[in-house]
């Protein structure tokens, strides 16, 4: 759930390249029987290509061992320490992502962990380059009888194994190749999932009680009352905590004043009756979308400004606005930022439907009430995704359960559960309702001030260490799973920041101020002029304009 997307085309369910890895680095089925590593595929290649990679073959339905078999990878990075202290697991969020993620951070925000750890990565069945689901079908304009096409043909390639790519599948394949991995070397072992990966580590605990020595969900996913038909309203609960910090900043509430939520409601709500500044190309369903973006992105030095020029809206608002409205919307910051398309293997639509509208749909809503709901509301996802998300629930939906499906979760492996309270994906009140399900004292819950989605990626903090404060709440978790993480850099930690630099405001608003002062129309060409002439600040500030390109 790190990203609003929807894939409309894909590959064969394997593709040429990804059976070749297979077949070059394969393991056979037997859990006494180590790993047979090989090189990686290019996209799961560390910086400094350390890592190995193989691939497992496990039955599809795991209550019938002898069934037909699939492929699941696995990437291992040793430690650097020729005396490992154990192994994290770490598992991708989604559902329907994969986890090659990670692999790109081991000299970033994960290099905290390569020197004691051995560090793997399974990727999900269904999933990348393991056995990848997709639709062999073509889209041709009618995404209904497009979505159904490609059910048709995979149910009759797969049958009823079709819904065993599913969160317990995944669960028994983590399982399996935790023991794969201690064949010959048994190692303390720890698994780190984030979103929807907290969901498949929670799975992995009803399916291997003794499976694992502690756990870390970031960003909590529970298996019971929650459903991602509830967005938009937890978007807008978040906007409700952002506005408070707002009120609380000195900048921001100069700007857009004491009681910024109704402040702005009551701006939208002008803009979305026509009202109220009609000269620039934002309407309801690209401020909704705005809205969401930058707080899912936690980009609010962007956000407030937005509100800030909508509601004064001279000619110089109108041009900021427009630049702002052609860098997210118009391919202007993709162009800029050289983004390329996704890799095929990336995502897979059809996981994430069957996951997402058969596991985690427990608080359904109609299309009709979240269009209403979305009238009058600060923060929406796109008409178009709406629609196409209850097509595939329509086609995907309903199609399989099983006894941990919305079932609580209860178990005693050690676990530290971590959320930021400005989360839009997975808002920190269900962690607040999974608290209750904890079982012994080493199950333990912190919360971040300030701190979006997936805690140990998006927590900087003044501190010696220098790394993100998830990252050492995480590490004091491992060196000792029976005692509270220490928990100083969160007195420590960035926070919010209600202002652009001179760049950034450059760059999205065409002026040196994105509250104020006149603006310039920028073209593609005076973009790629100002990041030419200023390549220090630009670099300084590329995660800003990546996080607003890459919609």
């Amino acid at each position: 759930m790190y990203k609003i997307k929807l894939a409309l085309f894909g590959l064969a369910v394997l593709s040429s390249s990804n059976a070749s890895f297979a077949e070059a680095n394969k393991s056979e089925f037997n859990r006494y029987v180590n790993f047979n590593w090989g090189d990686c595929p290019s996209t799961f290649k560390t910086p400094d290509n350390r890592n190995l990679c193989s691939f497992a073959k496990v039955p599809v339905n795991w209550d019938k061992p002898d069934s037909e078999q699939i492929d699941i990878m696995v990437s291992k990075y040793p430690a650097k320490s020729t005396d490992p202290k154990g192994q994290i697991w770490f598992l991708q969020g989604g559902p329907g992502y994969s986890a090659s993620f990670y692999a790109t951070h081991y000299n970033t925000t994960l290099s905290q962990y390569t020197q004691d750890y051995d560090l793997y990565i399974l990727e999900h069945r269904g999933v990348g380059w393991s056995t990848h689901l997709s639709c062999p079908n073509q889209f041709q304009g009618d995404y209904l009888q497009y979505q159904k096409a490609c059910y048709n043909e995979l149910y009759n390639q797969w049958g009823e194994n079709l819904f065993h790519f599913n969160t317990t599948g995944a669960a028994h394949d983590l399982a399996y190749a935790i023991d794969k991995s201690r064949a010959t070397n048994w190692l303390p072992t720890y698994v780190y999932g984030a979103s929807y990966g907290t969901l498949w580590a929670q799975r992995f605990t009803q399916v291997a009680p003794q499976g694992a020595q502690a756990i870390v969900l970031d960003s909590i996913v529970p298996s019971k009352g929650f459903s991602l038909d509830l967005w938009d309203e937890n978007a807008n609960y978040i906007f409700s905590g952002l506005a408070q910090y707002c009120d609380n900043d000195p900048l921001c509430r100069r700007k857009i004043g004491a009681n910024s939520e109704a402040t702005i409601k009551q701006l939208l709500n002008k803009v979305y009756s026509h009202s109220h500044c009609s000269e620039t190309k934002f309407n309801r369903d690209s401020l909704q979308a705005l809205s969401t973006l930058l707080m899912m992105r936690s980009v609010e030095g962007a956000l407030m400004p937005t509100y800030y020029r909508l509601a004064r809206c001279n000619q110089d608002d109108v041009i900021a606005l427009n630049n702002l409205h052609q860098y997210i919307f118009e391919g202007v910051g993709r162009k800029l930022m050289a983004i390329e398309p996704d890799h095929p293997l990336n995502f897979s639509q059809v996981l994430s439907s069957l996951i997402t509208h058969n596991e985690i749909s427990d608080e359904p809503r109609t299309l009709s009430e979240r269009l209403e709901y979305c009238q009058d509301a600060v923060a929406c996802i796109p008409k178009n995704l709406l629609y196409s998300r209850y097509i595939q629930k329509d086609v995907w939906g309903n199609k399989y359960s099983n006894q941990f499906v919305y079932a609580n979760v209860q178990h005693y492996i050690p676990t530290l559960v971590l959320n930021g309270d400005l989360d839009l994906q997975t808002p920190h009140s269900y962690a607040h309702e999974f608290k209750k399900t904890f079982t012994n004292i080493n199950q333990r819950y912190i919360e971040f001030p300030e701190i979006p989605h997936a805690v140990i990626f998006e927590s900087p903090a003044n501190t010696a260490s220098g790394n993100n404060c998830g990252v050492d709440v995480m590490q004091s978790f491992l060196n000792n799973i029976w005692q509270q993480p220490n928990t100083d850099c969160i007195a420590k930690l960035e926070g919010l920041n209600f202002n652009l630099s001179t760049i950034e405001s450059q760059v999205l608003f065409g002026t040196d101020n994105a509250y104020d002062g006149s603006a310039t129309p920028m073209s593609i060409e005076s973009l790629e002029s100002l990041k030419a002439q200023n390549p220090v600040q630009f670099d300084k500030h590329r995660d800003t304009f990546m996080r607003l390109a890459y919609f």
